[in-house]
């Protein structure tokens, strides 16, 4: 693709993830006005907080691998990139049980 086209893609989809990320927060808040915020909810774990923080090592260890690859310190080696993707998901994952067992609720 051209420079102008990718540009033009990742313009548009940058956009609609803010202009939906709006639209969901707000219908939220309309929901929650008219169901009055019901109190007796019990407070659950965040359901997505786990899978999150896995994204986000993943995502690292890929950023770590694209600024090596940059630099030239891979010569044809697949193995080197992968073991540092792996790596940085499975310090996330450990990370993220170590937050969750914090969060959960003493009975």
């Amino acid at each position: 693709m051209e420079k102008e086209t990718m540009l033009a893609v990742m313009s548009i989809g940058l956009f609609a993830a803010i202009t939906l990320s709006i639209y969901f927060i707000m219908r939220f808040r309309a929901v929650r006005i008219e169901n009055n915020g019901i109190q007796n909810v019990k407070r659950e774990p965040y359901d997505w907080q786990k899978p999150g923080i896995v994204v986000l090592g993943i995502g690292t260890g890929i950023f770590i691998v694209g600024i090596l690859r940059e630099f030239n310190y891979f010569h044809s080696e697949d193995s080197i990139p992968m073991g540092i993707i792996t790596i940085c998901a499975g310090i996330s994952m450990i990370v993220a049980n170590k937050l969750d067992k914090r969060q959960e609720p003493k009975d």
